[in-house]
């Protein structure tokens, strides 16, 4: 048995696409700080700035 503890690596659907901000609910839908779609389940996000 191991003594490693920590969260695990499946937080990053929870992780704005464009700010990096940490949602507190889940699923977010919406970024509380910059206001872009956080898609669920960790998909690759819209292009919401014209970079593409």
């Amino acid at each position: 048995m191991s003594d490693e503890g920590g969260d695990p690596a499946c937080w990053l659907h929870r992780v704005c696409p464009e700010c990096g901000l940490f949602a507190v609910e889940d699923p977010p839908t919406v970024c509380e700080r910059c206001g872009v779609e956080v898609p669920a389940g960790g998909e690759a996000p819209a292009d919401t700035h014209g970079r593409g």
